[in-house]
């Protein structure tokens, strides 16, 4: 059996939340979930959306979850980052955003915060 190398960089960890992204105008581009995340990009999977090309500037919405006892029961994190790959599979589409101006700190995940 063959052996092949894992080649990226960091470890992609689980997510699944609503997230979307939008242009730098603040338009919604994209509607999905979260599939995965890293240190340095995050997989968003949905269903139509607007066209989007490779390179292009993008704000990533995430909707989290909060466990305060009052106050909204989601809080909305935003990064900022470039489309790298977008992947058609049919109606839905597997879209990869990568180059956050900062690493990603999984503490922001914290439904805590």
């Amino acid at each position: 059996m063959l052996r092949v190398d894992e080649r990226r960089r960091h470890v992609r960890e689980r997510l699944g939340c609503p997230a979307a992204l939008r242009d730098k105008a603040g338009r919604v581009l994209f509607r999905g979930r979260a599939a995965d995340i890293s240190p340095c990009g995050i997989r968003i999977i949905g269903k139509g959306g607007k066209p989007l090309e490779e390179g292009q500037p993008v704000w990533v919405e995430l909707s989290l979850p909060t466990v305060r006892a009052s106050g909204p029961r989601r809080r909305i994190v935003k990064m900022s980052g470039e489309v790298r790959r977008v992947t058609v599979m049919g109606e839905w589409r597997s879209v990869i955003v990568v180059v956050f101006e900062t690493e990603f700190n999984r503490m922001i995940l914290d439904p805590t915060l």
